[in-house]
């Protein structure tokens, strides 16, 4: 009886198997660049909080599914037993055990995330570098694309975000002329949601050299899956060689052009520009703020912009 059960069970186990090596092997591309390969400081301790929490409800997992194979095989029709006891039904100790242990594991999830969540807010310094001043960059999303200003540097790019290794940075995040976004490097830290007339921020710290991706990963129109940008992590003194690079090559953002990134399109290139109107990213915000009815504040400006070029 045994053996033709398993007989018939094995063409399942056969798609089990090949469905469990499917998912494995499409996961390595997102463990290449996601949070389980973590090139930050903030990265590292969210992939540590991962695990913890996950080692933590192991232990009322495993001993469950443990015993429930046991249970199946050794008290199965063919087999039997002396000690199956029909009429059994409560145990002081067993009750203890399967109540006390997980409440047990509650509180402690419950301390250590509580912990953790405060530590790794998003608007809260790096842990060990508050003293440090941040690098301060400006992220906006626009359809379908990223603006991204040094207001320090006076420099802005489109779908480009280059950061010296071992300094923080300190993200402002809002949209302009798109639904809301979602701003995430999944190798260096935390994601924050982008809003229109608001201001969001977002510390990380990036400890090691590379190229990594940063996305959406809020569905806000057509062109959301192309709305990706690199996240290139240099040394302190190749980021100043490139920023020295900007300011001699690059073409200025001025209005008109700033209006044009405004109009929808994907899979935008990197760009870059060497200068940016005064105040930009406050105008953006105070633009939906001081908004009100039914039109949409950009609307007229696009129309605008659009008839002066066919005039053109």
């Amino acid at each position: 009886m045994p053996g033709k059960t398993f007989c018939a069970l094995r063409p399942l186990f056969k798609w089990l198997i090949i469905l469990i090596a499917m998912c494995v092997l499409t996961a390595c591309q997102s463990f290449k660049d996601g949070m389980l390969n973590p090139k930050g400081i903030v990265a590292y301790e969210e992939r540590k909080l991962f695990f913890d929490t996950l080692a933590l409800m192991l232990i009322v997992v495993l001993p469950v599914i443990v015993m429930s194979l046991t249970f199946v095989y050794h008290y199965r029709v063919s087999h039997r037993v002396r000690d199956y006891k029909p009429n059994w039904s409560h145990s002081h100790f067993l009750e203890s055990l399967w109540w006390g242990i997980p409440c047990v594991i509650i509180v402690v999830l419950a301390i250590l995330t509580w912990k953790k969540t405060h530590e790794l807010d998003p608007y809260t310094r790096v842990k060990g570098y508050q003293n440090e001043t941040p690098l301060l960059i400006q992220a906006i999303a626009l359809p379908w694309k990223w603006l991204f200003i040094y207001p320090q540097q006076n420099i802005a790019t489109v779908n480009y975000v280059e950061i010296p290794a071992g300094q923080p940075v300190e993200f402002w995040t809002t949209t302009d002329n798109v639904a809301m976004s979602a701003f995430f490097i999944p190798q260096l830290g935390s994601q924050i949601y982008t809003m229109a007339g608001m201001r969001t921020r977002l510390h990380l710290l990036a400890n090691q050299p590379g190229d990594y991706v940063g996305m959406n990963t809020l569905f806000n129109g057509d062109g959301f899956a192309g709305m990706q940008f690199i996240v290139r992590v240099v040394s302190p003194a190749d980021f100043q060689q490139w920023f020295d690079q900007i300011k001699k090559s690059s073409l200025p953002l001025t209005d008109d052009v700033y209006t044009n990134l405004l109009k929808p399109s994907k899979d935008n290139k990197p760009t870059f520009f060497n200068g940016v109107p005064n105040n930009l990213f406050y105008n953006i915000i105070n633009t939906y703020i001081s908004s009100s009815g039914t039109i949409h504040p950009r609307e007229n400006q696009i129309k605008l912009n659009n008839f002066a070029n066919q005039k053109e």
